[in-house]
């Protein structure tokens, strides 16, 4: 395998990582979101539930802190990349800060709009 297809294979991999892991994030704060509606739709006193709200607010801080490794261990991966001599591989839609904007074609007018 060429050093590039093997940097692309490992970006790809990463990106699918850090979907998941922004997709348990999503789900769980929406969970957490959606409970004090239904304990209040079903009539039942806060107490009940909370201490499952508390681990789930713990299951939050978990995620939270695997999202920050994981976007940590990108920036490793990144050093990685260019001392196998792949400084640039371009895998996926994400912008990254520092990236120029990808427009598709459209182009900021006066006033915010595009056009």
């Amino acid at each position: 395998m060429k050093r590039i297809d093997a940097a692309r294979a490992g970006a790809q991999k990463l990106m699918r990582a850090e979907a998941a892991i922004d997709a348990a994030l999503r789900e769980t704060a929406e969970l957490v979101g959606l409970l004090p509606s239904l304990r209040l739709e079903a009539n039942l006193s806060a107490v009940i539930g909370q201490d499952a709200v508390d681990d789930l607010g713990e299951t939050l801080s978990h995620i939270l802190a695997a999202r920050r490794t994981i976007i940590r261990a990108h920036g490793g991966l990144q050093t990685v990349r260019e001392q196998i001599g792949c400084k640039w591989v371009s895998v996926g839609e994400v912008d990254k800060p520092g990236d120029v904007p990808r427009t598709s074609g459209f182009r900021a007018v006066e006033g915010g709009r595009a056009a």
